[in-house]
């Protein structure tokens, strides 16, 4: 996602069931601080904590919210798996989560975006290797980077 973005369009994640609100409830827990034009060539993780407790309750609620003027156009899901992971309590999905930003800090719609995280994120929790971006188009310059969770960013440079 673009560096600064849900502060830049108002708090209006499409995750949350106010969204539309004039001031949502995102947008009322943000510190001025957050507030600011959002850079389309640097990204960020954005961590929501939704209320679907399962697969079939989240596709319930992108159904409630497709169509041509909602949140979402075509709900469909292409990867599914229990998460395999020894250590997955939130701290740690947290600092995984930073690990993986910090190694990588640029946005690109081909190379490194939503798409690309969601596959690198649900590979890295399956332990499976051949989860791909959605789309055709991020897939052809695709490279698997679920080991940026692994590792302490401040420990690499753009060289190593």
């Amino acid at each position: 996602a673009y560096l600064g973005g849900v502060g830049g369009y108002y708090g209006k994640a499409n995750w949350l069931e106010d969204k539309n609100e004039p001031e949502n409830s995102l947008y009322k827990s943000f510190p001025p601080e957050l507030i600011q034009p959002w850079k389309d060539s640097l990204s960020e993780i954005r961590v929501y904590d939704v209320r679907a407790r399962n697969l079939e309750e989240h596709l319930e609620f992108m159904k409630k919210h497709t169509g041509k003027d909602a949140r979402f156009l075509d709900v469909r899901h292409t990867f599914s798996h229990a998460v395999r992971l020894t250590f997955c309590a939130k701290e740690q999905i947290a600092q995984y989560l930073i690990s993986y930003i910090r190694r990588g800090k640029t946005y690109s719609e081909i190379r490194r975006n939503c798409q690309t995280f969601a596959a690198d994120f649900c590979a890295f929790l399956a332990g499976k290797r051949d989860v791909q971006p959605f789309h055709r188009l991020n897939r052809f310059e695709y490279h698997n980077q679920t080991h940026y969770f692994l590792y302490h960013s401040h420990m690499y440079t753009q060289q190593s």
